[in-house]
């Protein structure tokens, strides 16, 4: 018996899995059952992985359909051209049923529901008249039509058309303007031009909102009967907010009152400086009548009278002698304030003179004992059982004797 060589074969109708066939490895598949014609593939290898390839098969088997699918045609293809009139299947080319159109247009006039005459003067048009065919007629009426296609709008007064009378419909024939509030001027022409203004005196009698950048009135008189006027916009813009005047005093200046957004304090600017709505400037003077609040800073330099003062501390310089104070500062003394002569100073103890000892401490238990003018002495204390007596020299000392004395 001869040898056979045989490749792979597959029990089912399905071709090879994707990576089941190692890179040059055959394998045959039969689509169908009984014998169905089949295919042959070939394990191959690409850059994405192992792949299957068909690579043969019968005319009737799937492989003539797998190797068309998504293939382009190469070279020039030609297609066969039979007669207009032959009942075929042959492809035609785009030339060939353009050129066979072309052969067969036959002009409108040939038309049978078509009737042109070619009597008309001017621009015509077919016109479908209702029942069987198109007719040539000519523009009337209101429209005509030259030959070149151009249309004019014809009436029976020198070619207008009078609103009203030759048209239908709403249509504005006067526009009038209301006393104080708006003018409206016009030339009474075909092409009329109309001018719509306000008058010199103008009156509005509704709520007038005026947006944009800049607002400005230039009258003598300005009256709002609004008791509260707003300024600003509620926005943190880093802007003051008031009112700035105009005057000369020689040369052109700005004037400003209002609130400083850096410290929220209403003030008074005389010679102002505007920088993007920032003012900036040495304040002012002011002249008030009776003020009300409460004074921040301690340079008030022209105070000639001040009422009773019922509470607070005094925070300040040091007040003269010749105006009711010490002229001294006391703040780190412990002595007794003393007045000589119009000057103040600081002493460490009362002195006789004033009605004191003269001295800064006694010792417990001790007496003090006067020395006219000078500071007092200090008798110590004495010993217990010990009597005050008043020794040979005159002076107070202590003594255990006790003794009747002499006569």
């Amino acid at each position: 018996m001869a040898n056979k060589i045989q490749i792979r074969r597959s029990s089912a109708n399905a071709a090879p899995a994707a990576g089941s066939l190692q890179k040059g490895e055959l394998a045959w598949v039969d689509h169908g059952t009984g014998g169905g014609a089949g295919c042959l593939y070939i394990g191959d290898m690409t850059a994405n992985g192992a792949i299957v390839r068909t690579i043969g098969g019968t005319g009737s088997s799937s492989f003539v359909t797998d190797i068309l699918n998504n293939t382009a045609l190469t070279g020039t293809p030609t297609a066969p051209t039979v007669g207009a009139d032959d009942d075929s299947t042959a492809v035609a080319t785009t030339e060939y049923v353009d050129r066979q159109v072309l052969a067969a247009t036959n002009p409108i006039s040939q038309a049978s529901d078509t009737d042109i005459s070619g009597s008309q003067s001017g621009g015509a048009m077919l016109v479908w008249d209702g029942v069987d065919s198109w007719d040539d007629v000519a523009m009337s009426g209101d429209v005509s039509m030259a030959a070149n296609g151009a249309t004019t709008v014809n009436s029976v007064a020198a070619n207008s058309v009078n609103l009203g009378t030759d048209t239908v419909g709403n249509y504005i024939s006067t526009i009038t303007g209301t006393a104080n509030e708006i003018e409206v001027s016009a030339n009474g022409v075909e092409s009329a031009a109309v001018t719509i203004g306000l008058p010199n005196d103008v009156t509005i009698s509704g709520n007038l909102t005026v947006q944009g950048t800049t607002t400005q009135v230039d009258s003598t008189v300005v009256t709002v009967a609004d008791p509260i006027f707003t300024l600003g916009a509620d926005a943190a813009d880093s802007k003051d907010r008031g009112i700035v005047m105009k005057y000369n005093d020689g040369s052109s200046r700005l004037a400003w009152m209002g609130m400083d957004d850096t410290d929220n304090k209403f003030k008074y600017i005389s010679q102002a400086t505007n920088t993007s709505e920032v003012l900036s400037g040495s304040l002012g003077d002011a002249a008030f009548g009776n003020i009300d609040g409460t004074l921040t800073t301690a340079s008030q330099t022209a105070i000639t009278e001040i009422g009773t003062i019922t509470a607070g501390t005094w925070n300040a310089d040091i007040v003269t002698s010749a105006y009711g104070g010490l002229g001294i500062d006391t703040s780190s003394e412990t002595g007794i304030a003393k007045v000589d002569g119009g000057t103040w100073e600081i002493l460490d103890e009362m002195p006789v003179a004033l009605g004191g000892t003269g001295l800064q401490s006694v010792a417990t238990n001790s007496i003090l004992v006067g020395a006219g003018t000078a500071d007092m002495t200090v008798l110590a204390a004495g010993s217990a059982g010990q009597k005050l007596m008043i020794g040979s020299g005159g002076a107070p000392e202590w003594s255990d004797t006790m003794d009747g004395g002499t006569f």
